[in-house]
């Protein structure tokens, strides 16, 4: 009885995009509502990689994917308590990150990085503008300045076919590491 009491509680909380985005969570495409909620999506990706050596080398700390055409990927987006979870995968590359709200902004961790994000929906879709960059370390949380910090650039916006996603990552330091782009569609609910 605890359980289906805590499941219905969760049901009517709001997730963490539409606490985030207040109002404007209505206005976006009901596409990307759904897989902003908790949903799965599968599609094809193209990765590219950053080039030079300093590039090859933070891309492989940070388990980013190989390059590649035509990737074929996956996107389960599921709740973690006030959060989510994003888990990605490009052919049979895995990345996560989790994502929770601070101070009504953003904030997605990946390994002992967090980046922090101010959302903006607009009618075509969802924007994230990275405004800042941390190391945590344990409890503790360490801006980091603007030559080491990550940089990433990311929208989703709704088309026809589903959602079309754009993500560059980079560093003042070495310029790109990685950007990938595609559509995902949808997976279609079991009863």
């Amino acid at each position: 009885m605890a359980d289906t009491h805590t499941a219905i509680e969760r049901a009517r909380e709001p997730a963490l995009y539409e606490q985030l985005l207040g109002p404007a969570w209505g206005g976006l495409p009901p596409v990307l509502r759904r897989l902003h909620g908790e949903g799965r999506a599968t599609g094809r990706f193209t990765i590219r990689r950053g080039r030079g050596v300093l590039s090859a080398l933070l891309g492989w700390l940070c388990r980013f994917p190989a390059a590649g055409e035509d990737v074929p990927t996956r996107l389960v987006v599921r709740r973690e308590g006030a959060g989510q979870c994003w888990e990605r995968t490009f052919g049979t590359h895995a990345l996560a990150t989790v994502q929770c709200a601070r101070g009504g902004l953003l904030v997605e961790q990946l390994g002992p990085v967090e980046c922090v994000f101010r959302l903006r929906a607009e009618e075509s879709g969802l924007h994230y503008e990275q405004i800042g960059a941390r190391l945590c370390l344990g409890p503790w949380r360490l801006p980091l300045p603007g030559a080491f910090a990550p940089r990433i650039q990311a929208e989703a916006l709704e088309v026809a076919e589903g959602m079309r996603v754009h993500v560059r990552v980079g560093s003042a330091l070495v310029g790109g590491l990685l950007s990938y782009e595609g559509l995902v569609i949808p997976e279609e609910e079991s009863p």
